[in-house]
């Protein structure tokens, strides 16, 4: 799945404005920002629902994140983050992003990250917790 496929899973919403310093020689927004906002989206959701962020045992690693750019967002304007539930593993989960100038249709970017459930200790994948994949699946648990 690609963030260009819908999930029906809208994990969180943010936006955020642009600021004048956010721009590159380019006079558009620094590619690096975006995966910034993505960053943002998913620990602001992570606090939300009480997954652990700072643990020494168990909790969520980013394996792999990328981003694919639609249109270039420019100052000033304001823009959401959508942060989706991707496909879900046994011990790893797919969170899709979607960066929308407000007033636009469609996304300036989309992104996806592969985040996977991890023993800090064991150093190794573990499989997701099932209130996790509840949330992830749209359940409520």
């Amino acid at each position: 799945m690609t963030a260009e496929q819908t999930s029906s899973v809208l994990l969180s919403r943010m936006q955020f404005p642009i600021r004048w310093g956010d721009m590159d020689a380019m006079a558009h927004v620094n590619n690096t920002l975006y995966l910034r906002y993505f960053e943002e989206s998913r620990v602001s959701w992570a606090e939300m629902i009480g997954l652990p962020l700072r643990n020494d045992r168990v909790g969520m690693i980013l394996a792999k994140a990328s981003v694919t750019f639609k249109k270039p967002v420019t100052y000033p304007a304001n823009v959401t983050a959508d942060l989706l539930a991707g496909n879900i593993g046994r011990s790893s989960f797919i969170l899709l992003n979607t960066l929308t100038v407000d007033g636009d249709a469609e996304p300036s970017a989309t992104g996806e990250c592969v985040t996977v459930w991890y023993d800090y200790v064991n150093l190794k994948s573990v499989p997701l917790p099932d209130a996790l994949r509840a949330i992830l699946e749209g359940r409520k648990e």
